[in-house]
This record gives structure tokens, sequence and C-alpha cells, in this order.
């Protein structure tokens, strides 16, 4: 009993601890330790115990923490050159992946996902912040040492001993080829971390696009109407008819969680927008022409008027 609960404290805390605070776990075993299978298979139980999608996709950004932790041991321990390094990088672009594909298989399935997304997403914000000071850390080393290197070289090149300065001269080619490796490194990772991250905000920002969307169209045939009683034309009834049947189904997709539906629909209510404004042109310049046309009338009667009197 006491082997059993072991397991499940080694399987399930440092989840647990993540979840409760948002803090970085610890890194526990690492990609350079021969027994990383464990921590692999661990995890896998951890997924195999979770049931709801909402679940799962959480558990994915606590992996991706663990990564992250993992990440900051392997720099600062082996340095940017270890296998590992590799190894936790390309599992945590994995992590992200997997999570923002469980919102999006949600969001096709007709569910709202936009509060899950912004979890995801505020949960990643620490660890990701974490990660980006771990780059930091290391760069900050290696050109520290950079830095050592050189002087070290110019008190060397000063006593004239030529065998340490090309030792040390080896040895800084091999410093800044880290530098290098780890900017392209960093780079290359935050790049694709975006990208995950996109996804995710699309999902947290779609239900508000869609709101802006419906309101500003109502807000179009608002100003619409108004403009025409300023102008004193009467709109035919089947003005709106095409705005009014996008519109309802806007409303529609909206409520039923498809807020990127949605927002097209919307979008398109307010593009026949254009179409009314060319109808109201035309019944301004009928009134027009009709005033026009009554003045010159009036005009000729007067000046009938004037020529009788005479």
């Amino acid at each position: 009993m006491k082997i059993k609960t072991a397991i499940v404290s080694l399987l399930f805390v440092p989840f647990l601890v993540f979840a409760q605070n948002g803090a970085l776990p610890g890194a526990g075993l690492t990609p350079e330790s021969s027994f990383y299978f464990i921590d692999k298979l661990g995890e896998a139980l951890r997924e195999f115990f979770t049931f709801s999608p909402e679940g799962k996709a959480h558990l994915q950004i606590a992996f991706a923490a663990e990564r992250v932790a993992e990440i900051k041991i392997v720099l600062e321990t082996k340095g940017v050159d270890a296998k590992g390094l590799e190894v936790a990088e390309a599992r945590l672009r994995e992590h992200l992946g997997d999570a923002a594909e469980i919102v999006i298989k949600q969001k096709n399935k007709g569910k709202d996902v936009s509060q899950l997304a912004k979890e995801l997403n505020d949960n990643f914000e620490e660890p990701k912040s974490a990660l980006s000071d771990s780059f930091k850390a290391e760069k900050k080393a290696l050109e520290a040492k950079e830095d050592d290197l050189k002087n070290q070289i110019k008190a060397a090149r000063r006593v004239g001993d030529n065998a340490k300065v090309e030792a040390l001269t080896q040895e800084l080619r091999q410093v800044k080829t880290q530098l290098e490796l780890l900017e392209l490194k960093e780079e290359e990772l935050e790049d694709d971390l975006d990208k995950e991250e996109e996804k995710l905000e699309d999902e947290m920002n779609a239900r508000e696009e869609a709101e802006e969307a419906i309101r500003e169209a109502k807000e179009e045939k608002a100003e619409i109407i108004e403009e025409a009683q300023e102008e004193g034309l009467e709109l035919p009834a089947n003005t709106f008819a095409a705005f009014d049947n996008l519109l309802t189904q806007a409303k529609s997709a909206y409520q039923a969680g498809n807020y990127q539906e949605a927002e097209r629909l919307a979008e398109q209510a307010g593009d026949t927008i254009e179409n009314i404004e060319d109808v109201m042109e035309e019944l301004e310049e009928q009134k027009k022409e009709l005033e026009d046309e009554e003045e010159e009338n009036e005009n000729e009667e007067n000046d009938t008027e004037e020529d009788g009197e005479e």
C-alpha cells in the first residue's frame, strides 16, 4: 500500500502543485538521465486517468511547464550542446500543439472554448517567462566566459605564451559557437511556441470579435435609418431583408458557440449596408428631381398668372 501511494504521489503531485499555484514545477528526471523513460511513463499514466478534454488540455500545459523546468536544468548543467535539450524542446512543442488541437476539436464540436483557451494561455505565461529567463541566463554566462577568455588571451600575449594563446583562442571559438547556437535555438523555439499560442489566442478572442461584429452591424443599420429619417426618405419595406436574415444567422451561430461563423455572417450583414446606401442615393436623387420639377412647375404657374394680370 505504501509503495502504491508513493507511485501515485510521484505521478500526480507535480501536476497538482502546478495546477494550484501556477509555479514552475521541479524538473525531476531530465532527458539526460537514462531513467527518463520513467518520467514519460508517469505522464502517460496521468493522461490515461484524465478523462475530460478540458482536463487533458490543462494536463498538456502542466507537462509543458515540466519541459521548461527540464530545459532550465539542462542549460545550467550541460549547456546548449546537450542532446537532452533538443528532446525537452521537442516535447515542449508537442505539448502545446496537443493542447491547441484539443481546443480546436472541441470548438469544431460546437462547444464554447474561449474560456478554456484563455485559461490555458494564462497558465503558460509563467513557464514561458521562465523559459525566456533561462535562455537569458545562459547567454549572460556565455558572454561572461567570452569576456574572461579575451582577457586571458591578452594576458598570455603580453608574456609571450603562444601555446596558451592558441588554446584559449580555440576555447573562445567554441564559446562563440555556443552563443550563436543558443540564439538560434531560442529564436526557433520562440517562433514555434508563438504559433501554438496564436491558435489558442484565436479561439480566446473569437467570442469578443463575434460580439463586436454583431454590434457594429446593428450600429450601421441604426445609422442608415437615422440618416433616412433626417433626409425625409421612405425606405422600401424589404430594404433590410438580406441584412436581417444574415444578422439572425449570425446571432444563432453565436448562441451555438460558433463564433468565427457568427463573425463572418455579421460582417456579411454589414456588407449589405453598402447596397442600402446605393438605394438611398437613388432615393435622394429622385427626391431632388421631384423637388426641382415641382419648383419648376410652380415657377411656370407664377409666370402664367403674371402674364394674365398684364
